[in-house]
């Protein structure tokens, strides 16, 4: 009998001995959060330097946030190329083009280069109205996040986000925005046959 009880409690043993050790379920993988770029905070004094080419032609040029200004109460940046004055929202939608306090042209609404924050893969429509010295034309525009990338200009080496815009005249442009300088750091651009390109070459900061 006690060799009995021995045996039954060599085989219980041995059972237990013989079960899986419990295995914990791996932890699941953190969620990566989509990269994103928040709206800048334009300064007046901010100042960009850009090398340009156009079919044979080339060249460099500056542009600088000169003030803010607020008309029939919206807020813009006044930015200045040349003797022209550039008025951009808040958002930096571009509105119109101004020399000698006179609208040279403009959109209506302002044209959205931007949606902020700026996501891969975002994307939105814009239909407004350009009106120039040869007249009034409407323009269906459609623009795409394509991502994140990092691209070298003269200016040095950096991560942008690259957006897409196309139009129904054989227009478009690629350009590449950069935190780093709070604007796009090259810009490429067609209009019918021709293409223009536009590589940053020195950005100045405003005062913070």
């Amino acid at each position: 009998m006690r060799l009995a009880r021995a045996g039954l409690l060599l085989a219980l043993t041995a059972c237990t001995s013989a079960q899986p050790t419990p295995v914990s379920a791996p932890a699941p993988a953190p969620a990566v959060a989509p990269v994103t770029f928040a709206a800048p905070q334009w300064r007046p004094g901010d100042r960009w330097a850009y090398d340009w080419t156009s079919g044979t032609e080339s060249g460099t040029k500056t542009i600088e946030v000169f003030e803010t200004k607020t008309v029939n109460a919206v807020s813009y940046f006044v930015l200045r190329l040349g003797d022209v004055e550039h008025y951009y929202t808040k958002d930096l939608h571009w509105a119109a083009a101004v020399r000698e306090a006179r609208v040279e042209a403009r959109m209506v609404p302002p044209q959205p280069w931007f949606m902020w924050p700026l996501v891969p893969n975002q994307r939105w429509d814009h239909q407004g109205t350009f009106e120039d010295p040869n007249g009034r034309r409407t323009f269906n525009d459609h623009f795409t996040v394509v991502g994140v990338e990092e691209i070298e200009v003269p200016a040095g080496r950096f991560k942008t986000m690259k957006v897409m815009r196309e139009g129904e005249r054989r227009d478009s442009d690629e350009y590449w925005y950069s935190p780093d300088v709070r604007w796009y750091v090259r810009w490429v651009g067609r209009r019918g046959d021709e293409t223009f390109e536009e590589r940053l070459k020195n950005y100045q900061p405003g005062r913070r």
